[in-house]
């Protein structure tokens, strides 16, 4: 049997600037060959992490893990919000890849942006939707991943588990200005603001987000 998860950088404190990228995707070749792109932009390797999903060994070729909650937790320092935490440990049980990019000059944010979006990565709205789809036609429980907070139909079918709520770790919010319907874009909150104000911002920012993030990129400077 592969490795459950295996972080390629070490433990991460947080974005060091406000910006970050993140793409997902089916295969280890796509994810790398992001990762290479990146380094060869000239990305600094610090601020790029790549989460392998699951793998399976070639006896349980195309399995899937039964560790939700693991990927769950490996995802705590990525400091996403729970929906879209939720949905990318989906995602690595069932053997995807995960790429972020933290601290992102302003000069390079296209760049990394048409990189992620250029090489393989997935709609996780869409995928989303699906998984919900077979969940559904299985009868299976629906409380093991959140679907899109952007409003689409995942995510009025599936709900976060309860341990999404149980730890106090910095939160970034999903910024809808930027990234694309593979690259999703977030930002972390101002340090001098507080909690309570963080939370609405960022209820706030998914309901303008509409429906699906637009293909089209615009990045303001």
């Amino acid at each position: 049997m592969g490795s459950i998860y295996n972080d390629t950088n070490p433990a991460f404190s947080g974005p060091t600037g406000g910006s970050s990228l993140a793409a997902f995707f089916d295969n280890r070749s796509d994810a790398e060959s992001a990762v290479s792109r990146l380094e060869d932009a000239g990305v600094p390797v610090a601020r790029i992490r790549l989460m392998p999903g699951y793998e399976a060994g070639a006896k349980n070729a195309g399995a899937m893990s039964k560790d939700r909650s693991g990927f769950f937790d490996a995802l705590a320092d990525f400091f996403f919000p729970d929906e879209d935490r939720a949905v990318y440990a989906e995602g690595l049980r069932r053997g995807g890849f995960l790429v972020q990019v933290n601290d992102i000059d302003d000069a390079l944010y296209e760049t990394v942006h048409d990189i992620l979006d250029d090489e393989g990565s997935i709609d996780m709205d869409e995928r989303a939707d699906l998984w919900s789809l077979e969940d559904r036609q299985q009868g299976a429980s629906n409380t093991g991943f959140a679907g899109s907070a952007q409003g689409g139909k995942a995510s009025e079918n599936l709900a976060v588990s309860e341990s999404a709520f149980d730890d106090a770790r910095p939160v970034a919010m999903r910024d809808t200005a930027h990234g694309s319907a593979k690259v999703r874009a977030y930002t972390m909150p101002d340090p001098g603001t507080t909690d309570e104000t963080n939370r609405q911002s960022q209820g706030q920012s998914q309901t303008q987000g509409g429906s699906r993030q637009s293909q089209g990129f615009r990045r303001d400077h």
